[in-house]
């Protein structure tokens, strides 16, 4: 890890504390930031030493000291993580972010098809950021004036993550921004662009890209300084700047992109992906929140402001005005895993016999292991003879593990009884 990044803390502001070890859920901060795919890095604090751990995506690069006294997180670019902290994965394309446009969807109905002619209508040239926030995943639309001319998903690239990502936004919940690009920023972008040098100064950084444009006569040079919040573009051509925006002189770390040849768009076509009456599940987007709001009759992601579900029409109010075991109940359904298994443990420490329908109808659609060790676990606190009947019918489920904790559990409740 580059010595200098202490330095930086201190021109930087945290996106989460400084707190103390003792005022603070370490297991649901990091929960909160795998589920929203934050990256970043935590840093852990106590008088003897100062230890960083990078997270990437909402995935942790490392494990939590034993010890420490404070917490911060800080958010980053995931290049900026990667060369800090030497980790052994390929740099992203560079995806300058600065000030995301929007598209009033409310004037939409959440309708998918009239979201996509809405980008047309606009004539963006950028890229539409797509975050699914129940598979957390992310994918990347391309536009040039309004058309659709690639898209990255995992490790797809064109009209097959074009397909994955409108999957996304009609099956679960999603963040979406939209950011301006320049046409010859976007050309370049899409060309696969190779890392040809890094550097962590500026003037031989620039050195090189001005040599390098030299020898590649008519094909642009990309240089991208890398900071902590931000990516900015300064393009090389023939030796000369011919463009750049947010480029920040001060950056930690500066990459050098070229391309063998400039790539030429073709337009895809999202309406052959989009089945008739599909609509968006979007989250609207708040920088400075990291809770996320669901409607708990359709799931859909609200706002913490809202009064009625503005997908299903459910009037929250009256969830608000429920008794906290119901209010469980309806949680027994959250679309998050981690967070249908935090209502289930709780249902279990409250001994909420109401559930015990509900886990049963669980039980016989749940495939996901993680959940089904989590009703096992909330059924052997219970103290009603209908959770050991339903413990009785786990000890025979198809999955060995769910068996054999199945009957540990009920073994010893049985003990106690007798």
């Amino acid at each position: 890890m580059k010595k200098g990044l202490l330095g930086l803390l201190k021109k930087a502001k945290p996106a989460f504390g400084p707190i103390y070890r003792e005022a603070v859920n370490l297991s649901w901060i990091l929960e909160i930031h795998s589920s929203s795919l934050q990256t970043g890095f935590y840093v852990f604090q106590s008088l003897e030493q100062t230890h960083f751990l990078p997270m990437i995506d909402g995935a942790l690069w490392g494990n939590i000291p034993e010890y420490f006294e404070m917490l911060s997180f800080y958010k980053s670019t995931r290049n900026f993580i990667i060369r800090n902290f030497q980790l052994p994965i390929l740099p992203e394309i560079p995806l300058c972010k600065v000030e995301p446009v929007w598209v009033n969807l409310e004037s939409i109905s959440f309708n998918i098809k009239e979201f996509f002619k809405k980008l047309e209508h606009f004539a963006t040239t950028g890229f539409l950021e797509v975050e699914d926030r129940v598979k957390r995943e992310k994918g990347h639309i391309f536009l040039q004036n309004g058309l659709i001319v690639d898209a990255r998903f995992r490790q797809l690239k064109g009209e097959e993550a074009l397909k994955q990502i409108i999957d996304s936004l009609s099956e679960n919940v999603c963040l979406m921004n939209l950011y301006q690009l320049e046409d010859i920023v976007l050309s370049f972008l899409l060309s696969e662009p190779k890392v040809v040098s890094v550097s962590w100064h500026l003037e031989d950084a620039q050195y090189f890209c001005q040599e390098l444009s030299k020898s590649h006569v008519g094909l642009p040079i990309l240089l991208v300084s890398v900071s902590m919040q931000d990516y900015g573009y300064r393009v090389f051509m023939d030796g000369y700047v011919i463009y750049q925006t947010s480029f920040d002189e001060e950056a930690d770390v500066f990459e050098v992109y070229l391309v063998s040849q400039v790539k030429q768009f073709d337009i895809l076509n999202p309406y052959d992906y989009i089945e008739e009456g599909s609509k968006l599940k979007i989250l609207k987007s708040d920088p400075g929140s990291t809770i996320v709001y669901f409607c708990p009759a359709c799931w859909s992601v609200i706002s913490e402001k809202d009064k009625v579900c503005p997908n299903c029409g459910y009037d929250l109010t009256d969830f608000h005005n429920m008794p906290y075991e119901y209010k469980l109940l309806m949680g027994l359904e959250h679309p998050v895993v981690e967070m249908r298994t935090n209502v289930i443990h709780t249902v279990g420490m409250k001994d909420l016999k109401l559930a015990i329908p509900q886990l049963e109808q669980m039980i016989n659609r749940e495939s996901n292991p993680i959940v089904l060790m989590a009703i096992v676990d909330a059924l052997g606190r219970m103290s009603h003879p209908e959770a050991i009947e339903l413990l009785r019918k786990l000890s025979n489920h198809t999955y060995p593990i769910i068996r054999s904790r199945s009957r540990y559990i009920l073994d010893k409740k049985l003990r106690r009884l007798f």
